[in-house]
């Protein structure tokens, strides 16, 4: 049996991340990356490296990991035959919004464990 997705609300990652002035962020990266890749059975997230990669990138690699984690979740629905919308594409946007104006990534951040979320409700849902 595959260990569930943490479910997080939505607007908790992006707060705690502002609160914390950025620390929280790579906690979430970790630990989400890390839910998603047993959930999946992807075997090729890999969250430490994820976590290693944005640190040197100064958070640039974050804004791919978010990309490409909200695809992961878009592909393990389709692979189920069940229709769902790939939001990946608007968490790219919002963070390209997001150098002339700051704050659109949290936004982003709020997209992607909305995603999550989806996976978080269990095998039953699949």
């Amino acid at each position: 049996m595959l260990d569930p997705m943490t479910r997080r609300d939505s607007w908790v990652p992006p707060v705690l991340t502002f609160v914390t002035c950025g620390l929280y962020y790579f906690y979430w990266q970790f630990a989400t990356t890390d839910e998603l890749k047993r959930v999946t059975g992807r075997e090729d997230l890999n969250p430490m490296l994820d976590l290693i990669v944005t640190l040197l990138c100064c958070g640039l690699w974050g804004i791919y990991v978010q990309y490409r984690n909200a695809q992961v979740v878009h592909q393990f629905f389709e692979a189920r035959g069940q229709r769902h919308e790939d939001r990946s594409g608007f968490v790219l946007i919002l963070h390209a919004l997001a150098l002339f104006n700051g704050f659109t990534g949290l936004f982003a951040m709020m997209i992607v464990q909305d995603e999550l979320n989806k996976l978080a409700s269990g095998p039953s849902s699949f």
